[in-house]
């Protein structure tokens, strides 16, 4: 018996440990702690490729089929970019390179020497694979492909006083827009930058176009430094950065960019579409212009989803043959700039660019489409040219250029070009 009590005893301390079993006799069991919990490291998103190391075998033929002239004369604007720019400045990574200006520069004068020595097709194809190390840039879905549109230096008419016929303005910067680069803060933000004006000590965003437009945002201020007929025309101009103005008296002035608010861009005519206006199909600049023009009520709306907004300085002086200044800070050149994402491709890189254009003839008529492949600069930006997709050919002025801009956007390759490291 005295067993069997001991027994039971024991049954029902053990069930009190237990937390399970509890008697009269026996005190509440403490409550089991909780089980210790794992710290499980976040995980970090993939970063998307930017660029790639091509097999030998994959690599285009280096053949250029434009005139060596306009080439040769972006090759020394991208050497004065260098000069200006002496330090080595933010690195970026090109496969397993860090690469600074010092690697730009380096490569460019290599660049140089091979055009000034006027090789043959086949020589500058074995010249560029024997001295350069060449890479892909990955595209949006890291296959390779590139999609490619074009801008160009518009001709508009204008006038430098306002009119009843030139009724619309563009302005000159404000003075109270404050603009930061946010590189300056940390290496992360490279080429992002803000721009807004101070109310008290807080900066808030900058004025948009609907305030600007419509709401008389800058009236009183001076500002005004053209006028046009009408909006569409302006929003060309604030669409391409910089234009040529024809005046009534026969002269021709530029308006050169001079700053954005920093707001989100959104095209007028995916405007015009997403509205019910037009369909997509079959769309252009002058069918959009002509319905802003048949439905003034609409153009408010249609307008002002574009937030983005540019101001401009303009020029006098100015040569038929050199094109506005890019993000390099130096002229764009036609048929061999292209802008390019800044915080993905450094400015001054040289590139090579391979795509079905349009076939434009000099009065700027379509005579279909032909493949294209030519050297080109990484000389400018755009506020649409995001990520390691996309590239925005400059076409220049004229005719031509402007049928160009407006049918190109296709896909296509861009291989960028690196003097190989000394062994």
């Amino acid at each position: 018996m005295k067993n069997v009590t001991l027994v039971i005893l024991s049954l029902a301390l053990a069930g009190c440990a237990a937390g399970k079993v509890k008697t009269a006799g026996c005190p509440a069991c403490p409550p089991c702690p909780p089980p210790a919990e794992v710290a499980v490291p976040p995980v970090k998103p993939a970063e998307p490729l930017v660029m790639f190391t091509p097999a030998p075998e994959a690599l285009p033929v280096f053949m250029d089929a434009d005139a060596s002239g306009p080439l040769l004369k972006a090759a020394l604007l991208n050497r004065e970019y260098f000069q200006r720019n002496t330090t080595p400045g933010t690195p970026y990574t090109f496969g397993s390179r860090k690469v600074t200006r010092t690697e730009l520069n380096a490569a460019n004068e290599e660049f140089i020497k091979i055009l000034q020595s006027s090789p043959a097709e086949a020589d500058l194809d074995r010249l560029i694979k024997e001295r350069f190390d060449i890479y892909q840039m990955a595209g949006r879905d890291s296959t390779g492909t590139v999609v490619f549109s074009s801008y160009y230096e518009p001709t508009l008419e204008a006038s430098l006083q306002k009119t009843a016929e030139y009724k619309y303005p563009i302005y000159a910067k404000p003075a109270d827009m404050v603009s930061i680069n946010l590189e300056d803060f940390n290496e992360k933000f490279k080429g992002e930058k803000l721009t807004g004006l101070l109310k008290g000590n807080t900066l808030v965003p900058y004025l948009t176009r609907d305030e600007i437009d419509f709401q008389g945002g800058l009236d009183g201020q001076g500002l005004e430094l053209a006028w046009f007929r009408d909006r569409a025309d302006i929003m060309d101009l604030h669409i391409e950065g910089s234009g040529r103005l024809q005046l009534p008296d026969g002269r021709v002035i530029k308006a050169n960019f001079a700053a954005t608010n920093s707001h989100k861009f959104k095209g007028w005519l995916s405007a015009l579409v997403e509205s019910g206006a037009m369909p997509r199909e079959g769309i252009s600049h002058e069918k959009g212009k002509q319905y802003l023009l048949d439905n003034p009520d609409k153009e408010r709306a249609i307008m002002s989803a574009n937030r983005r907004y540019t101001f401009f300085k303009l020029n006098t002086d100015i040569d038929p043959e050199t094109g506005p200044d890019g993000t390099y800070g130096l002229p764009l050149t036609g048929w061999r700039s292209i802008a390019m994402d800044n915080n993905l491709v450094p400015m001054g890189a040289i590139a090579f660019m391979r795509v079905e254009t349009p076939n434009v003839d000099k009065d700027g008529n379509l005579l279909g489409r032909k493949q294209d492949s030519r050297f080109v600069f990484c000389q400018d930006t755009g506020g649409a040219i995001k990520g390691p997709g996309r590239v925005d050919f400059f076409a220049g002025a004229g005719k031509k250029a402007r049928t160009f801009a407006f049918k190109l956007w296709d896909p296509g390759t861009l291989h960028l070009l690196l003097l190989k490291e000394a062994k």
